[in-house]
């Protein structure tokens, strides 16, 4: 995974436009899944350790947040907010369905996993106010962790995410996430590797 310039004016304003829809609401309406996780386990090297199996189901096994496409978990008058965010990002960058809109609240998490039940090209677009927050990976060759900190205001990040079949190989792709404020995340599957090379190139033109 690697951060890329956000420099598209029209992606920014979709984006800055979702953002000041959410801090407008009552974040409390948020059904939330998990517990705080304040010593930090959950994005360390024992829990690693733990899930890092053959038999790891791909998702994340333990997080605290919530995925805001859950319609069991956000207020239904916020749907068509949510899916207007897809309509204007589609006509923008071409993509896909955004797969996931993940809200962490200070002390979120998204503990270690690898998604190689659901590969492809990837594309993360991230908010914090501060910068309080991360995105942790392990080198899928030499298995060293690495920290890319969050900045203040929107980030993105592109990588792949290797497939069950790939266990063995160099693609199956670790990483988990923090937050020490609130932070948002909206996460791209893409199945074509071409499609998601012009989503780049849509994304860091100025």
């Amino acid at each position: 995974m690697k951060e890329i310039e956000l420099n598209n004016p029209e992606v920014k304003e979709i984006l800055d436009n979702f953002l000041q829809w959410f801090k407008s609401i009552d974040t409390n309406l948020i059904k939330l899944k998990g517990v705080p996780d304040t010593d930090e386990y959950y994005t360390g090297e024992e829990y690693f350790e733990e899930v890092n199996k053959p038999d790891h189901v791909g998702f994340p096994e333990d997080s605290y947040g919530q995925d805001l496409t859950d319609i069991e978990a956000t207020p239904i008058e916020w749907r068509d907010k949510i899916r207007k965010l897809d309509e204007d990002l589609k006509a923008a960058l071409g993509s896909p369905t955004c797969a996931v809109k993940m809200y962490y609240p200070s002390n979120g998490f998204m503990g270690w996993h690898n998604n190689w039940n659901c590969p492809g090209y990837n594309i993360l677009f991230s908010h914090t106010d501060n910068g309080k927050g991360f995105f942790r990976y392990k080198n899928p060759t030499t298995n060293e962790t690495f920290t890319i900190p969050d900045k203040p205001g929107w980030t993105a990040k592109v990588g792949y995410y290797g497939s069950f079949e790939e266990h063995d190989k160099e693609n199956v792709y670790w990483h988990c996430a923090r937050a020490y404020e609130d932070r948002l995340t909206l996460g791209f599957v893409i199945p074509d590797e071409n499609m998601w090379e012009m989503m780049i190139e849509d994304i860091s033109e100025k």
